[in-house]
C-alpha cells in the first residue's frame, strides 16, 4: 500500500489538513480502555486507528483523564502525542465500534483542526 508521503508518524490533523476529505463529513472519535485513549479517524470507508502515548495524564486512567477535560484541551494535548496503528478500508462506510470502549465522543474532522488553531 502507498501512503503517498504519509507515515506511521503522522498526526491525525496532518492527515486531515492534507485535503484526501471533506473534513465536514470526516469524524473523529475519542474513547478510553483502562490505560488507554483511542483515537479514530472515519471517512467514508477509511478507519485511521492512531497510539496515543499517556504518560504525559500521570497516574490517572484515561477514562477519568477524557471526562475531565473539555474537547478544547483534549484534542491540542493528544493530537501530537499519536502514531498510526493501522488503516482499514471496509466496502461500506466506517464508523466505529470497538468492544469494551463505550465513553466515545466525537467531533468532526473541521471541528478537530479548529480546535488545534
Amino acid at each position: 500500500m502507498s501512503l503517498d508521503g504519509f507515515s506511521g508518524e503522522t498526526k491525525p490533523s496532518e492527515f486531515l489538513a492534507a485535503g484526501l476529505w471533506d473534513t465536514r463529513q470526516t469524524t473523529v472519535y475519542y474513547a478510553g480502555l483502562s490505560d488507554d485513549i483511542l483515537l479514530n479517524i472515519c471517512a467514508g470507508c477509511i478507519q485511521i486507528h492512531f497510539q496515543v502515548a499517556t504518560a504525559f495524564i500521570g497516574d490517572r486512567e484515561a477514562i477519568e483523564y477524557l471526562n475531565e477535560s473539555t474537547l478544547s484541551q483534549l484534542v491540542p494535548a493528544i493530537d501530537s502525542r499519536t502514531k498510526v496503528d493501522s488503516i482499514y478500508s471496509y466496502p461500506h462506510a466506517a464508523k466505529e465500534e470497538m468492544l469494551g470502549a463505550f465513553n466515545w465522543r466525537s467531533l468532526t474532522g473541521q471541528d478537530h483542526l479548529n480546535l488545534l488553531r
